[in-house]
């Protein structure tokens, strides 16, 4: 569906009414006073011209019909010019505005144009102008949604025009029009096309604009301004939509999700919510509760202490997370048997009109503070639930190789305790595995880990047994 807008008239006429006077009756002067009295005459007219001619409102108004001239003869830039010198002499002339603005879009240039009719309004403060302006603005809007060229610039252009004259309804359609195309057609090709585009991974097409969460949140909290002055039904709409994207899956920096949070708790106290906002929102606040679970440990992990992981894959906290997933629990956090948790972004996807979340794993941000991965798959050994977990740390000076990663495992094993006797019992196993720019892997396994039964044995030992 093609959308429409109003076209302004800036085409304006100058109607001059010629005087007739009524003739004077003839009277008889002695034919000497007469010459004394035309010379008089000539020379005061003469002189009055010369005054007249040169006042200012008469040389702007020659100076806007010589423009008016020129863009009847379709010759706009020298119509500019001309107008140009109008606003020169008077810079609350209206007219020269206006026609000036009307030359500007005769030659496709609306910036122009919309920057004389603005400037025009705070010289003037004429309303006329204004709404021209707005005029322009929203006609432009209108022909970035039809072409499918809008973004979320168009859309802050609509926005700007609400914020200006609060009761403009053409500009709340044409915002509920945008929501409906903007965000797939202008984002979609790149999950960090719209929030996080100065990420490594992101890469424009098309020189396509970006957006920030921060002007997001603007727009958001200026259509709420808008509303508590003048509340409406559709402007209350428009607002509930733009509460979250309209856009199936896009990543956006975990730095901003409390204040997104913030944000959606003022959208509700204003003007209520949706399924689509509650949804959305609780993944907010399970994303910041889930980063409580690691914080602590990936504060021990920044600095190496890798051996604090087993405790960690023990606690109350971690193994509760880890049964959420394992028995397929109710979570808006993505449910996956390696589960990825890092601290840059978070990806939302939504689906059938429900939201879901997951933090990105190391191959979708290789310039991460480290990942850390929580095993849900079911392992048991003798009836005993595994506990295992996986941290591979930043890349070292932004060298993603050689690449580390551990992998610790609590388990029900056997070790050798003295005279090669075999104990089955609880044990932290650690696996080493360092892959190299060729793809290439060395792996190793220390068995019984920190404890006193502590060995070490390569891949090739490893890979040996398990043949044997």
């Amino acid at each position: 569906m093609a959308y429409s807008y109003k076209r302004a008239d800036y085409s304006f006429s100058n109607n001059v009414r010629i005087k007739q006077h009524k003739r004077k009756r003839r009277r008889r002067y002695d034919m000497r006073k007469i010459a004394v009295l035309a010379g008089a005459t000539l020379a005061v007219v003469i002189g009055g011209y010369e005054v007249y001619s040169h006042l200012p409102f008469v040389k702007v108004n020659k100076a806007i019909a010589a423009g008016d001239k020129y863009t009847q003869e379709a010759d706009y830039e020298a119509a500019i010019d001309k107008y140009t010198e109008a606003i020169t002499i008077d810079k609350h002339s209206v007219t020269a505005y206006c026609n000036m603005a009307g030359a500007f879009l005769s030659i496709d240039d609306s910036e122009s144009a919309k920057q004389i009719l603005y400037d025009g309004w705070q010289n003037t403060e004429n309303s006329e102008l204004l709404d021209s302006y707005h005029t322009v603005v929203l006609n432009e809007a209108v022909d970035a949604i039809n072409s499918k060229s809008a973004d979320m610039n168009t859309v802050l252009s609509i926005a700007s025009v609400l914020t200006e004259d609060n009761s403009n309804k053409d500009a709340v359609e044409l915002l509920d029009a945008a929501y409906s195309r903007v965000f797939e057609d202008s984002y979609g090709y790149n999950v960090d096309a719209l929030f996080r585009s100065d990420s490594s991974t992101y890469s424009a097409e098309g020189g396509s604009s970006t957006f920030s969460y921060g002007q997001y949140e603007t727009l958001v909290k200026d259509l709420l301004e808008v509303y508590s002055v003048i509340p409406s039904q559709e402007l209350k709409n428009v607002i509930l939509e733009y509460a979250t994207p309209g856009i199936s899956s896009f990543t956006m920096k975990y730095e901003d999700v409390a204040a997104y949070e913030a944000l959606l708790a003022q959208v509700e106290s204003s003007v209520g919510t949706t399924d689509d906002i509650t949804s959305f929102k609780e993944c907010l606040t399970n994303s910041q509760e889930v980063q409580a679970v690691f914080a602590d440990i990936f504060v021990q992990l920044d600095v190496g202490n890798v051996d604090e992981l087993r405790d960690f894959i023990v606690s109350d906290s971690y193994l509760a997370l880890r049964d959420v997933f394992l028995n397929n629990l109710e979570t808006p956090q993505e449910n996956t048997v390696y589960v990825p948790i890092s601290r840059e972004a978070v990806i939302l996807n939504c689906k059938e009109g429900k939201w879901s979340y997951r933090f990105l794993n190391f191959e979708e941000n290789p310039e991460t503070k480290g990942v850390i991965t929580l095993w849900a798959n079911f392992f048991e050994d003798n009836g005993v639930q595994r506990k295992s977990i996986s941290y591979e740390p930043a890349a070292i000076n932004g060298n993603l190789y050689p690449h580390t990663k551990y992998d610790v495992t609590y388990l029900k094993s056997y070790i050798t305790s003295g005279n090669s006797t075999r104990v089955a019992q609880m044990n932290y196993r650690l696996e080493t595995t360092i892959t190299n720019e060729d793809g290439s892997e060395i792996n190793s396994v220390v068995g019984d880990w920190g404890g006193q039964n502590e060995w070490t044995m390569d891949i090739d030992t490893i890979e040996s047994r398990i043949r044997a």
